[in-house]
């Protein structure tokens, strides 16, 4: 069996060159897991988007020194300064990637009735820009509607969702907000440290919540993807931990002689 060192989210799955797989695995395996729950009264259908993500924010131009040199002119009189031809400057212009995005619909079988969606936040739905505006107008309108809502948030960079109430600290976050109880939610500020919980997910009354194992999910996701043998755990992770949390990750990485790496399972 693989395992992640980490006992709940593992930081470095963040990283932009392996989340888009993370992202439509996770949803998979949820969408897996919950559909045992709920059958036979209620189906859980994976809902692919491709959205735009315009990759044009926090542009970088390196700009080189202009070069002088002196040279000396043999008009037997004076000598002047020759400056070097323009170097060219690198810059980056605005680049549109298309970026697939998986949710989780839970409907009432016989009706088609949409009663819960689940969603995990990528980088193009909290980066600022369109993409930021398309998903927050998409959270709005499920938010006015009788429809449950979990939200996901498993990136600790860029902004959160807006919520009303401060949010306490916390290197992760998921949302229940059940139809019902609007505007009041249920939320899992999650610490890096902390194993990931489990969620119920609501259904239609009376029928009670089933439960989501995140942890259970992202340890499936990350044995049958292999992550391990993708991910180079001395590289330096973006964003940084805090330098105690990322003593406490260099631990668990590299446990110190004589101690067995813990098991995350």
């Amino acid at each position: 069996m693989v395992y992640s060192p980490f006992p709940g989210m593992d930081p470095y799955l963040e990283a932009p060159s392996i989340w888009p797989d993370v992202h439509t695995r996770l949803m998979t395996i949820i969408g897996e897991q919950l559909m045992p729950l709920l059958a036979p009264k209620y189906l859980a259908e994976l809902e692919t988007q491709v959205v735009i993500d315009h990759l044009d924010d926090d542009p970088q131009v390196v700009l080189p020194d202009v070069s002088v040199t002196h040279s000396e002119v043999s008009d037997g009189t004076s000598s002047a300064v020759a400056v070097t031809a323009p170097a060219p400057v690198q810059v980056r212009v605005p680049l549109d990637v298309p970026t697939r995005l998986v949710s989780v619909y839970i409907r009432q079988r016989e009706t088609a009735r949409l009663v819960a969606v689940i969603e995990l936040l990528s980088p193009v739905n909290k980066r600022r820009g369109k993409g930021r505006e398309e998903y927050v107008e998409k959270r709005r309108a499920f938010l006015a509607s009788p429809v449950h809502v979990i939200e996901i948030d498993l990136l600790r960079r860029y902004p959160r969702m807006p919520f009303d109430d401060p949010l306490p600290p916390a290197h992760y976050l998921v949302m229940v907000c059940k139809a019902g109880e609007r505007p009041r939610s249920s939320v899992w500020p999650i610490h890096v440290r902390q194993p990931l919980p489990t969620i119920p997910i609501p259904l239609l009354p009376p029928d009670p919540p089933v439960p989501l194992e995140l942890g259970q999910a992202l340890r499936t996701a990350y044995e049958r993807a292999r992550y391990d043998l993708r991910i180079d755990y001395h590289q330096p992770l973006i964003p940084p931990l805090s330098p105690d949390d990322a003593a406490w990750a260099a631990a668990l990485i590299d446990p110190p002689e004589g101690r067995v790496p813990q098991d995350t399972r």
